[in-house]
């Protein structure tokens, strides 16, 4: 009896998916148009080969086993190997792809991308799907880039693979409006270290810009609420007299809809970074994963009312085209991107 994915029937790949996904029978059976007799079958066999219960029952419902659930990331893989193989073979069509997309990224770097991408796709490549999922630590990361097919992270995260810019931000205090500070038109280093912070933090292991850039500035932050979200943070410290660090893309659309105040960092150094997206060196064959990462591109250089990246792009023959006029509709005080050789960011044609 093998536990050994690899040696499983293709076949049950779908099945497994599903039972691991919806962990039930029915529903289970349900997704795949079979009966439940059917699937219970199935079920039965899956338990043979790995030697595992898989799915036990609890009442009226199931729960995972611990082997089941380190398999369905291997199950998601291994499904999305196969289909983007095909899609390869086939070439990929936009119009009529169903094909879902998976990407790794902060609910700030999703929240930036996916309006406009969507927007974007609606006329596109309207039954395309992309589901975000969130980021763990860095060490995970780098091997999350075998079992998706994207990770947008800020450049200083070092992540191995292949790369591409897409959109610069940086770091400004954002305050409630009725919070004593909010009464200056500046904060100082001082304030930074008197008033209690609200801070976002991924990991143990993962700093952020936010806290990069207050050691920086010597500021002992006092920091009374935490949260594994970036867009939770105008929530936390509304009504409160705390302040939080925050990418001027989020600190700006809280600002101009009331309630907050946004100030300036002290000092000149206002943390600027740069959101890349990753894929693996083994997925450059991957068309649909090229043409997602160019839509991507376009849809935030397209986007109205917030910075945007000058757009780096390809002509057939791999020259890099610029198109500088995009970049300067670029408000809120964020400079568009330069030319990403600038960064020591691989540019040119992305296939």
């Amino acid at each position: 009896m093998t536990s050994h994915i690899g040696s499983l029937d293709a076949n049950l790949l779908a099945p497994l998916q599903a039972l691991l996904e919806l962990q039930h029978v029915s529903r289970a059976a349900e997704r795949m148009h079979v009966s439940q007799s059917a699937m219970s079958a199935t079920l039965a066999r899956l338990r043979r080969h790995f030697d595992d219960e898989l799915l036990i029952r609890s009442g009226a419902a199931y729960s995972l086993t611990p082997l089941a659930r380190s398999l369905l990331p291997l199950v998601n893989s291994a499904i999305q190997a196969v289909e983007s193989a095909f899609d390869a073979r086939a070439g990929f069509e936009p119009r009529t792809s169903d094909r879902r997309f998976t990407i790794v990224a902060s609910d700030y770097a999703a929240g930036v991308v996916n309006p406009p991408l969507r927007a974007l796709l609606a006329e596109t490549a309207p039954d395309v799907g992309v589901h975000f999922h969130s980021v763990p630590g860095s060490p995970v990361l780098d091997r999350m880039a075998l079992e998706y097919d994207l990770i947008i992270a800020p450049g200083e995260y070092g992540l191995r693979g292949d790369f591409r810019p897409l959109f610069r931000d940086e770091f400004v205090c954002l305050l409630d409006l009725n919070h004593p500070a909010a009464a200056e038109p500046e904060i100082t280093i001082d304030q930074l270290s008197e008033i209690p912070h609200a801070a976002a933090s991924f990991a143990p292991d993962l700093s952020t810009g936010a806290d990069r850039l207050l050691d920086q500035l010597g500021v002992h932050r006092r920091v009374a609420v935490v949260s594994d979200e970036w867009l939770s943070l105008p929530w936390l410290i509304r009504d409160t007299s705390l302040v939080a660090l925050l990418p001027r893309r989020i600190a700006s659309w809280w600002a101009a809809r009331g309630g907050f105040v946004l100030r300036e960092v002290p000092g000149d150094d206002r943390g600027e970074f740069i959101e890349n997206v990753y894929w693996h060196p083994s997925r450059r064959g991957d068309d649909g994963l090229a043409w997602l990462r160019n839509q991507m591109v376009d849809a935030i250089a397209e986007s109205d009312g917030e910075p945007n990246p000058t757009y780096v792009g390809a002509s057939a023959d791999g020259r890099t085209l610029r198109h500088p006029r995009r970049a300067e509709r670029a408000p809120h005080g964020v400079r568009p991107l330069d030319d990403p050789a600038d960064h020591g960011i691989a540019a040119g044609r992305d296939v």
